[in-house]
């Protein structure tokens, strides 16, 4: 396998980690934990395919676009260092007291704020590299490209929809310190409000970027 290919299978892999992980009252803590672990190694190799990235900041000429995209790398970076460390806090107890500084109040309050924080700054990096699928549209025929577009626009009207009804802007400023989850709930519903809510972050990272460019 090339390096393009382990790079989308890797991406593929932490999407579906990261929708499993959001869900995790449907599967139990062990396979929350198990799934984390696994989001993290992908992480680990994401990063290490990426590698070049970071020695190429200090060349060329910084654009609209490329802070941009640089930012929210960074943003990254601060959210998962914030949910390693929370996840270190909560499993302390499974470890063998392992020395991770925190409270499990404090670890528990930043392990539901980055993760969700996480889901969206990912969702809205992703539309930073919107190219790719940009480009394939721009090869199918004008009713494919229409219906896409279409199917875009409803998806992301669907997920502001999602995003405010599920409370999402309590949980990212802590105004609500506890999520809670229906039993009853169909987890077909559950995951498509989370793919819409993608879907809206995806979009605004793709315009967001389209805006960039179009500056100087």
């Amino acid at each position: 396998m090339n390096g393009a290919g382990l790079r989308r299978l890797t991406d593929a892999g932490m999407t579906v980690c990261l929708f499993f992980l959001m869900g995790f009252p449907f599967f139990g803590m062990t396979a929350h934990m198990a799934a984390g672990t696994a989001f993290f190694l992908l992480l680990v190799v994401h990063h290490w395919l990426n590698r070049r990235w970071a020695p190429s900041l200090a060349r060329g000429r910084w654009n609209a676009a490329r802070y941009l995209q640089a930012g929210s790398n960074l943003c990254l970076v601060v959210i998962m260092g914030a949910l390693l460390w929370s996840s270190l806090i909560l499993a302390r107890p499974l470890l063998g007291g392992l020395p991770v500084p925190g409270s499990m109040t404090l670890g528990r309050e930043m392990h539901m704020v980055s993760a969700y924080w996480g889901f969206l700054v990912m969702s809205f990096h992703i539309g930073l590299h919107g190219d790719m699928l940009a480009s394939r549209l721009r090869r199918a025929g004008a009713r494919t490209r229409s219906a896409a577009s279409a199917a875009g626009r409803l998806l992301s009207v669907y997920g502001l929809w999602a995003f405010w009804n599920r409370g999402w802007p309590d949980i990212l400023f802590l105004r609500n310190e506890f999520v809670f989850f229906d039993a009853e709930e169909s987890r077909f519903l559950f995951y498509l409000d989370h793919a819409a809510i993608m879907a809206l972050f995806l979009w605004l990272g793709w315009q967001s970027l389209c805006l960039a460019r179009r500056r100087r």
